[in-house]
C-alpha cells in the first residue's frame, strides 16, 4: 500500500511543502536571534505529519480513531477524575459536550466528584485562536484604529473562554 501512497500526486505536494517548510525554519533558526527552540520542535513535528494527513484526506479518511463511541465506552467505564469542566461552544455543528455530559455524569457521581457544565460563544476552533500581531505605524491612522477595534472582537471569545478556566480553576483551590 505505502508504494501507492508515496505515487500519490497528494502525497508528493505534502512531502515537497513538508520539505519547503523545513528549509525555511532551519534558515529561520540561524537568521533569527533568540527564537524558540520548543516552538520550533513543535512546528517540525507538525510538519512532519503534514504528507500523512494529506494523503488520509484524499483518501476520504474523516473519522477519529479511537471514535467518538469508543471514547465514550471507555469512560463510562474508567473515567476517575473527581472535579470535571466541560466546555459547551454554542456555534459549533460537531458538539458532543451535551452526550459526553450524559455519559460522564453516572461515572463522575458514582466516584463521588462533580462535573460542571458551561456554554459559551464560539466553537472547537475557539481554543486555538492566537492574538493577531498588528504593529502601529509611525502615525497612528485610522488602519491601525480598526485594526485594533478587528483584533479586540476577534479575542473576546477565547477572554471569555480563559477567564472561564481560570475561574474554575481558582475554585478548586477552596
Amino acid at each position: 500500500m505505502m508504494p501507492v501512497v508515496e505515487a500519490s500526486p497528494m502525497y508528493s505536494m505534502a512531502r515537497s511543502a513538508s520539505d519547503a517548510w523545513k528549509v525555511l525554519l532551519d534558515t529561520a533558526e540561524t537568521i533569527i536571534p533568540n527564537y524558540d527552540q520548543e516552538a520550533m520542535v513543535s512546528l517540525n513535528k507538525f510538519v512532519d505529519q503534514l504528507p500523512s494527513v494529506f494523503n488520509q484526506v484524499t483518501q476520504g479518511i474523516s473519522e477519529f480513531k479511537p471514535t467518538p463511541s469508543e471514547n465514550r465506552d471507555f469512560c463510562k467505564k474508567s473515567y476517575n477524575v473527581q472535579r470535571t469542566l466541560l466546555v459547551k461552544f454554542n456555534f459549533d455543528t460537531i458538539d458532543e459536550t451535551d452526550l459526553l455530559e450524559e455519559t460522564l455524569k453516572p461515572r463522575v457521581e458514582s466516584i463521588g466528584g462533580t462535573l460542571e457544565k458551561v456554554s459559551l460563544d464560539g466553537n472547537h476552533i475557539t481554543p486555538c485562536i492566537q492574538e493577531p500581531i498588528w504593529q502601529v505605524g509611525y502615525l497612528y491612522t485610522p488602519a491601525d484604529a480598526i485594526a485594533q477595534g478587528l483584533k479586540t472582537l476577534s479575542l473576546n471569545d477565547i477572554r471569555v473562554l480563559s477567564r472561564t478556566l481560570t475561574n474554575w480553576f481558582s475554585r478548586l483551590e477552596e
